[in-house]
């Protein structure tokens, strides 16, 4: 299943009307090896989809003992990070993603190592953000 969203998000790139646009997410001191991509594709007027992939990500537990999953913050300008999902992550080939659509046009996207797929604020374990801003 994640090979045919790779695939749908690649094709949608390529022949889409609406091109992503691409922000880099390099690691923490956390996790210095990770480096992925945040590509941003308009969906409608009032949404866009941001599409997250990390690589070289080490499972959770080798991050810190009794971590279980990364999970995916979004905090707009004089805001809480607001949880949105744990990554879907692949511990044998050590990649995460999310797509997570939003209506944010400004906002701070964080990925952090947490004890559980759901905590109600993030942990000071962050292991890779960047910022946002799309017109």
């Amino acid at each position: 299943m994640g090979l045919r969203l790779i695939w749908c998000l690649a094709f949608a790139a390529l022949f889409g009307c609406n091109r992503p646009a691409d922000y880099a997410l390099v690691g923490s001191a956390y996790v210095p090896a990770t480096q992925g991509d945040i590509e941003i594709e308009k969906i409608d007027k009032g949404q866009i989809l941001i599409n997250i992939t990390l690589d070289h990500l080490p499972p959770p537990e080798r991050v810190e003992p009794g971590l279980t999953h990364y999970v995916v913050w979004f905090t707009s300008i004089g805001e809480l990070p607001v949880r949105q999902q744990a990554l879907d992550y692949d511990a044998e080939a050590q990649v995460g993603g999310a797509s997570i659509p939003t209506s944010l046009r400004e906002l701070e996207v964080q990925i952090t190592a947490e004890r559980g797929e759901a905590p109600d604020t993030p942990s000071g374990l962050l292991v890779a953000s960047q910022t946002i801003r799309e017109k």
